[in-house]
């Protein structure tokens, strides 16, 4: 939970989501709605463990803070044994297809946006979308697994449970750091204003 939260503030950072998705997401009653959050957000962050898992040549999966998680000392909790397995499937699929820079960002966009062609359009992170079918298919293909990966551990009690905190943290930043620019910004008025009546004066 810890990487969902780190790559949503990134996310917040370069307007990716919102703090209007974030809120969607808290008064969502259904896996359907507040998706960009719910299942989107979960999505990226993995995806995005798990090709710097690859480039750093782990065997396992490579945490956020660094930390490596393999068979041998994964921890002894029910959802993460739950995920490992499959995760590690879809490492392995990532690895063999050798996904470009540009595809990876295709990928990130599917995963978080889903079918939401207006909010992929609008995010510029330098993607390029794969011109071949077979290439097509075989990223919509990693993004579905991943997706109802997602919705699947979102069943576990323990999961929401977690996962709406990280939401509520997300919020607290988002709201922190608007509030901090919309007071430089009235500081930066102030201090314009004061510097027109000192010309005119």
């Amino acid at each position: 939970m810890r990487s969902c939260e780190t790559r949503g503030k990134e996310l917040l950072d370069v307007g990716a989501i919102t703090l209007a998705d974030l809120n969607d997401c808290l008064k969502a009653k259904n896996a359907n709605e507040g998706a960009i959050i719910g299942v989107g957000l979960p999505c990226y962050s993995l995806l995005q463990n798990l090709i710097d898992s690859i480039k750093a040549g782990s065997d396992g999966f490579l945490m956020v803070d660094g930390v490596e998680i393999t068979h041998l000392n994964r921890p002894n909790d029910k959802l993460f044994d739950w995920f490992f397995h499959p995760l590690m499937v879809v490492k392995e699929q990532i690895r063999v297809i050798k996904l470009g820079e540009g595809e990876e960002r295709f990928l990130q966009k599917i995963v978080l946006f889903g079918s939401d062609m207006k909010r992929m359009e609008a995010w510029d992170n330098g993607s390029l979308g794969p011109q071949e079918a077979l290439r097509a298919a075989q990223l919509q293909g990693i993004s579905r697994r991943m997706i109802g990966m997602v919705r699947s551990a979102s069943k576990f009690p323990t999961y929401r449970r977690r996962f709406r905190q990280v939401v509520k943290a997300l919020v607290t930043y988002s709201t922190d750091k608007e509030g901090a620019v919309g007071s430089n910004s009235l500081k930066s008025n102030s201090i314009r204003s004061v510097a027109c009546i000192g010309n005119v004066v």
